[in-house]
């Protein structure tokens, strides 16, 4: 199958990556260009086929981890706030501990908010990975490691020593 060659040029004016010079690059220009030539729409369908637990869905997960898409972020978000079925949205939110990036963060306070308690745990599991990725600072998550701190659950607050003790342990090692 030949495929359309990619018009390199015309995504970096639409990414308003071009420059006198060239152009500017970055990882998080990568990551918006994959999800621009994969098309937003396939990004959502590709969430919505993870949610299914259809064979394959595995793949999906680590292909959105990889290239970590705000398409993707923004539609296990408005999975969550909006669909009926409870399961969907705790499958909505686990994916998105694994694809989130720092622009999800100021999503866990309503995730710690919410009364079902897998949903609780897989929004400070969102936090637990932007920390272990490094995609967040201690400082940034300060805010959220606080709120956690505070919280009713027990679940909640095991999970957030267990975060604790990680940042610990790597802050004695720098």
């Amino acid at each position: 199958m030949m495929m359309k060659p990619i018009n390199w040029e015309l995504l970096a004016s639409q990414m308003s990556t071009l420059r006198e010079n060239g152009g500017s690059g970055s990882s998080r220009h990568a990551q918006r260009a994959i999800e621009m030539l994969l098309g937003e729409d396939n990004i959502k369908q590709a969430v919505e086929y993870y949610i299914t637990g259809k064979p394959g869905s595995e793949l999906v997960r680590s292909v959105l981890s990889h290239i970590r898409p705000w398409s993707a972020m923004k539609h296990c978000y408005d999975i969550y706030k909006s669909d009926i079925n409870i399961e969907n949205k705790r499958v909505a939110i686990e994916l998105l501990r694994v694809i989130a990036d720092n622009r999800a963060l100021e999503w866990i306070p309503e995730f710690l908010e919410d009364q079902d308690p897998d949903i609780q745990n897989w929004g400070l599991g969102v936090l637990d990975q932007l920390l272990w990725l490094r995609l967040v600072t201690p400082e940034e998550a300060d805010r959220y490691l606080q709120i956690a701190e505070k919280h009713k659950s027990f679940h909640v607050r095991e999970k957030l020593e267990f975060i604790k003790a990680y940042l610990k342990k790597r802050e004695s090692k720098i």
